[in-house]
Formats: C-alpha cells, structure tokens, sequence
C-alpha cells in the first residue's frame, strides 16, 4: 500500500496499531481511521529529550498538523508502527523531527481521548525519555519551533502557557510529574 502524505506530513494510509485501553494489541487500521470522529484507541507515545545541558527539548506542533497545531508538546510524539517496541519508534522519529540519535527509556504510559473540529486522539500512549549532546535540528513540516526548558523554568513556562500545550502532555504531566521524572541524575540507559 503506497502512502499518501498531506502538507502536514502524516500519512494518511499509515497502519497504525489498535489496542485496547490497557494497550493490548488488537490488530490495525489506517491512521485516517484511527483520528476520524471518535477514533479508534491505538498505540503512541510521547519521548521527551534532555539536550546536553540538561535542558528538556519542548516542540511547538507544525501549523499544518490536523489536530492541535502549534501547540507546546513534548519532544516527539507520534505513533508506534506495527512490529515496532515504543523505544525502537521513538528512536525513529527523533531522528526524522529532530536530526538527533537517542535511546529511550520507558517511565509510564495512559489511555486518554480528547476530541477536536471532528477528529480524535484516542490512544494508549507510552511515555519515554532520554538524552542527547547532539543539537536537534527540526524538521518544519512537524515542528515549527523548539524550545529548551531548565528544570527550574520548567515550571514556570509550563504554568503560564499551559493553555498552549497539547492535552495529552497536560494529561502526562498531571499524572507523571515530569520534574521528578526527567531530571533525575541517571536519565542515560
């Protein structure tokens, strides 16, 4: 099956992998299928990426993105493909947003679905960090900013722009406190 791209980047004829919301793999369907109306529950995840000096690497969503564009978010966030681990698809797509090469660790993971102009998230979504001494580069289709957060503004940006933040990562961070998890002495693997 050929995919077809829109400006946005994604792959609308994409298999994605359905799951329950225990994320219990099921089978797949077509990314299209799986973000019309409700949605169907599939697998994400969510890596988030310290850079050399320890600085949480944030992505602002590219303006063309169908759901939640130019919204805050973690560093990568995308979906995990069929016969992929979260790590291995984390690895993947770091590389093609951000030009850098990391190994994740797994620290959480959480259903949720939120809704938008007639589309869905609905995902069981895993929660991943590392780090890297590369300087990302971004790709614009995906991302069309970068920004890079010390633990001790973390807080303070995330609070004053939290209404420019994805859902999901407002899920992820009211349920996996990001401070205490990411800035932690041995983040490396």
């Amino acid at each position: 099956m050929s995919e077809h791209h829109d400006l946005s980047g994604e792959k609308k004829l994409q298999l994605l992998v359905l799951c329950d919301r225990k994320g219990h793999q099921i089978g797949t369907a077509t990314r299209q299928d799986c973000h019309q109306g409700d949605g169907k529950t599939h697998l994400a995840f969510m890596a988030y990426v310290l850079d050399r000096d320890g600085k949480l690497i944030l992505g602002k969503r590219g303006k063309s993105k169908t759901l939640w564009p130019l919204f805050w978010d973690a560093s990568v966030v995308s979906h995990v493909l069929p016969g992929e681990t979260p790590q291995i698809s984390a690895k993947r797509r770091v590389k093609e947003e951000l030009a850098i090469d990391v190994d994740f660790t797994l620290f959480g993971s959480f259903f949720y679905q939120v809704r938008q102009n007639g589309h869905s998230e609905n995902e069981f979504c895993y929660l991943l960090k590392g780090q890297s001494e590369t300087l990302p580069q971004k790709n614009p289709v995906e991302i069309s900013q970068i920004k890079k957060v010390s633990l001790k503004d973390f807080s303070k940006f995330y609070n004053s722009e939290k209404k420019n933040f994805t859902p999901w990562f407002i899920i992820a961070n009211g349920r996996f406190p990001l401070e205490g998890l990411l800035w932690q002495k041995n983040i490396k693997p």
